[in-house]
């Protein structure tokens, strides 16, 4: 009997350390930036802009963004990266076709050519180097790039800037939701910012 309820007792406890030291899973999440809403209002056509289109070039990002894992800045030296969070695609071929689309939705024209163009496909072209973009541990996000406006076949630009963009929101620890979508308002206020210089230089162009 004795050794029956020893044999029982060991079964029980081989089973619970089973259950006990069974490794937990942590489903992976992607994420990707979100365009502007399609509903927000379109600013009012200047003149000539009826027949603007716009090639956007390579955005250029510092290597650290180029990971598959989402980035966040925990201090001035230090970026940490979420294993379970991932980018759905590279985040400056994400960057660049959210400012594609929203740019298509913030000027009087759809014609947005992204990387490749011919030469008189275009009414300007837009190149743009980030140099930060993420969200620390507090939530803060930062968005900082430079950027210049130029006409097909020309180095001089139009219209050129350092746009540096901050947003507050809640801290990121166990929810990386929180990350694309302070991420994608910063991108969507650069893109508002960079719509109104496009404006801007090609009205000065034509007067």
């Amino acid at each position: 009997m004795n050794s029956r309820y020893y044999v029982a007792l060991a079964l029980v406890c081989v089973i619970l350390s089973g259950c006990v030291l069974k490794p937990v899973t942590v489903s992976t999440r992607h994420f990707n930036l979100a365009p502007i809403p399609a509903g927000e209002p379109r600013p009012a056509a200047g003149a000539g802009a009826e027949h603007l289109s716009i090639g956007i070039g390579f955005v250029k990002m510092p290597s650290y963004l180029l990971h598959n894992s989402i980035a966040v800045r925990n201090g001035a030296n230090e970026i940490e990266y979420l294993d379970d969070a991932l980018w759905s695609e590279r985040l400056d071929e994400s960057f660049q076709q959210d400012l594609a689309a929203n740019l298509a939705g913030l000027l009087p024209s759809d014609s947005i050519y992204l990387t490749d163009w011919g030469h008189s496909q275009v009414t300007v072209t837009v190149y743009i180097s980030v140099q930060q973009f993420d969200v620390d541990v507090t939530g803060r996000g930062t968005l900082i790039a430079q950027w210049r406006i130029t006409v097909p076949g020309s180095d001089v630009p139009l219209k050129s800037g350092r746009t540096r963009l901050e947003r507050t929101g809640a801290s990121p620890r166990g929810k990386p939701e929180v990350i694309a979508e302070t991420m994608s308002d910063l991108a969507a206020r650069f893109s508002r910012d960079l719509a109104r210089s496009i404006r801007d230089a090609t009205n000065s162009k034509d007067e």
